[in-house]
């Protein structure tokens, strides 16, 4: 019988059945909808190694966020764990202040180990979502994305980028949906200390 003929039929036991399917439709659509559909729809990078990431990164562009506003000299510092995991140190300067802000937080593999896709966890709970989805063969620029393009990030292991290097970023980040007339580029001038 259709679900319209269950619709029109009186019978109580058939309207119970209806309504058990539709809980359990609506339950795995919950399901599907907590699993992170942004974390399947980013492309990241398949050849990823946890080990060569590690060290020293500047950040040398991000999409502005209430976390980091106004925040200058900001670069992040990973070590690599033998579990796949990388503890992370972010830090950036407050010039208002003239004070550093420091947070630390872990990234655990959200896949596979070789694959460029993160979660990260600060003070045990899971609170974002880490793609990388471009890295320099040598590993010294990244493109890094949150849960979707409006949370971008572009890293690099020195203060400033070549030309071209920086051409070929902003053109992966295009090709990513970042609107890379957002990016705030952010002052590195003057590191006055390590990141660690």
């Amino acid at each position: 019988m259709s679900a319209a003929g269950l619709l029109q039929t009186p019978n109580p036991g058939r309207h119970w059945l209806l309504a058990m399917l539709l809980c359990g439709l609506v339950f795995a659509c919950g399901l599907s909808a907590h699993t992170h559909p942004a974390t399947r729809s980013i492309a990241v990078v398949q050849n990823f190694d946890a080990a060569r990431y590690a060290g020293q990164w500047f950040v040398l562009a991000r999409m502005d966020h209430p976390a980091e506003q106004g925040l200058i000299q900001t670069g992040a510092y990973y070590r690599s764990n033998a579990d796949g995991s990388l503890s992370m140190v972010q830090r950036g300067l407050d010039p208002q202040r003239r004070q550093w802000t420091k947070r630390e937080s872990l990234a655990l593999p959200a896949g596979a180990p070789h694959q460029g896709a993160l979660k990260i966890a600060a003070h045990g709970a899971y609170s974002s979502d880490y793609h990388v989805v471009a890295l320099d063969t040598d590993y010294r620029w990244a493109l890094v994305l949150g849960t979707s393009a409006n949370r971008a990030w572009v890293l690099s292991r020195t203060p400033t980028l070549r030309a071209e290097d920086r051409s070929r970023v902003l053109q992966q980040a295009r090709a990513a949906g970042v609107n890379t007339e957002q990016l705030l580029w952010v002052p590195q001038e003057r590191l006055s200390a390590p990141l660690l």
